[in-house]
Order: C-alpha cells, then sequence, then structure tokens
C-alpha cells in the first residue's frame, strides 16, 4: 500500500493542474472541480514540490504557464482525458450505441485495410451509422465536419492527434515487362536513369539506404499520378519503377507479377495514421479505439 499511496496522490494533483490549466485560473478550475482555492493550490504546490520546478506563475489578477508547466501540462491533460474517455466508454456498454461517424481514407488503402474493419465494427455496433468518404487528399477535418481521417505522413496541423495505425516495409519493384525492356539497374546510381511512377505528384526524390549510406535520389518518370491504385496498375503494365508498400508487393512478388529491385535497398517504411481533433464524440471514439485494437492485433 506504501507504494500506490503516493502515486495515488500525485495522479490526483495531476488531474487537478490539468483542470485549473483549461479553467484559466486557480478560481475557475477550484469551480470546476468543486473544491476550495486553497485545496487546488496545494495541489499544484505539491506537484511543483515533486517535481522540483514551479509549473504557474500566479498572482490575484493573472496565471500563466512556465516552460516546465507547459511541457508537463500535456501528460496531465492525456491522464485527464483516458479517465474521461474510460468512464465513457464503460457508460456506452450499458446501453447499444448510437451515433454517427464521418471518417475518410484514401481509396487505396481505404479498400485493402480499412474497409474489411468498418465492416466488422458495423457488425458489432449496427445503431452506428457510418459516412465513409474515400478520398486520396488530405481534407480540413474541421472544415468538412470529418472526425476520422487515416493519413499517411507526419502532420502539417499540430493541433491534432495522431495514432499511428501501420508501419509497413516498402520495397523497390518494376514489372518483368519493364525489365525486359530496361537492363535492370544493378546499382544504386543507375535508378536514376531509369522510368519511375511517380507517386505522389509532389515526389522529385526518394530516399535508400544501401551499405549504411543514406542517399536521396532524383526521380522523373512519365507516368505521375495521384492514386496508389493507379501507381499499382502503371507498374503492372510496365511503364515504370515505383517503391510500393508490402502489402501491395509482396504477393505480386510471390506470383512473379513484380520483380523486387536491388533487394538490398532499404526504402523508408509507410506510415499511416489515424488522425482526429482532441475532441471526440462518443461514437468517433468507439471506432478510433477499434482500428487501433484491430491493427495492432493484425500487426499493421
Amino acid at each position: 500500500m506504501s507504494d500506490v499511496s503516493p502515486i495515488l496522490d500525485e495522479l490526483r494533483a495531476m488531474a487537478v493542474f490539468a483542470t485549473v490549466v483549461r479553467a484559466g485560473s486557480f478560481a475557475a478550475g477550484a469551480r470546476a472541480l468543486g473544491l476550495t482555492r486553497a485545496v487546488v493550490s496545494h495541489h499544484v504546490r505539491a506537484l511543483e514540490t515533486k517535481l522540483g520546478v514551479p509549473l504557474a506563475q500566479r498572482s490575484t489578477r493573472s496565471f500563466s504557464l512556465t516552460p516546465a508547466g507547459e511541457a508537463f501540462r500535456v501528460h496531465c491533460e492525456r491522464l485527464l482525458d483516458e479517465a474521461h474517455d474510460g468512464i465513457r466508454g464503460m457508460e456506452l456498454l450499458r446501453a447499444e450505441p448510437r451515433g454517427e461517424v464521418r471518417i475518410t481514407c484514401s481509396h487505396h488503402f481505404g479498400n485493402k485495410r480499412i474497409l474489411p474493419v468498418l465492416l466488422e465494427f458495423r457488425r458489432r455496433y449496427p445503431a452506428i451509422r457510418l459516412h465513409v468518404a474515400m478520398n486520396d487528399a488530405n481534407v480540413d477535418l474541421v472544415q468538412q465536419g470529418v472526425e476520422l481521417a487515416v493519413r499517411a505522413g507526419p502532420l502539417a496541423d499540430s493541433s491534432l492527434v495522431a495514432r499511428r495505425l501501420v508501419k509497413e516495409q516498402t520495397m523497390l519493384c518494376a514489372a518483368p515487362s519493364y525489365l525486359r525492356r530496361y537492363r535492370a539497374p544493378a546499382t544504386v546510381p543507375e535508378l536514376e536513369q531509369h522510368r519511375w511512377v511517380v507517386y505522389p505528384p509532389s515526389q522529385k526524390t526518394i530516399a535508400v539506404r544501401s551499405g549504411g549510406q543514406e542517399m536521396q535520389l532524383p526521380i522523373r518518370g512519365d507516368v505521375v499520378t495521384d492514386s496508389a491504385a493507379s501507381r499499382l496498375a502503371f507498374v503492372l503494365a510496365g511503364e515504370g519503377i515505383a517503391r510500393l508498400p508490402a502489402y501491395d508487393a509482396a504477393a505480386l512478388i510471390a506470383s512473379g507479377e513484380l520483380v523486387q529491385v536491388l533487394p538490398e535497398v532499404e526504402t523508408a517504411p509507410l506510415e499511416i495514421y489515424l488522425v482526429h481533433s482532441q475532441k471526440l464524440g462518443p461514437s468517433a471514439r468507439l471506432l478510433r479505439d477499434f482500428l487501433l485494437e484491430v491493427g495492432q492485433a493484425n500487426g499493421w
């Protein structure tokens, strides 16, 4: 019990601190918690003593966070949100979940990985309506009223939450017909002389690692596409080389429809994230957790 009790005190103090930060002052935080300002101040001072740094600068008229407080706030708010999510999740179990969720994902990855999960989700929660937008372009979640988005690559908008769904190996591939027309590259520099199926259209170089050395190679091609499904179709048709995720390439390499080019060369993995705003409704939280759970179980 002696090991648990201090942790419980610190968790309580972290929740109090997160509430004060969100409320904007000690007085407002105290009102939100139904506590006196003295009790709230005591919890924050106890945290500061434990951490050995001041978390907030306060006076009778102003309240602001120190750099340490700003950094620690993230952990405290996450703790508070997870606790609220857990309680709401249990409340949802008492009755059949209802509502609706809007989710967007790319055509290709969506059909391969996300659509089967959405079908399973519908079987488990038939009273929740799904609005599914298949779109290869990144959409503005707030402007479009979308709660969940499945996106590749890092986030530009730091106000959104990103949780990684997939980290997939990638490889350089070409069709046998292409390699019959153009001699297969034997070295990394020879890749620059080959035709590429360029995806996405903004891509001008490709990062490769060989022999412990990382390189950025310029790529050019007569086919440029904004669709991952089109990229695969053009590669299969012999239009050029492309970096493909293993979920596209592995079976096609095994069947002989594709050939892995320079197997010893490493390319960056494909990372796909589940993106959402800081606040989600109950139905969106259910789908978020379901996608993460299925992805982890299937080794995405």
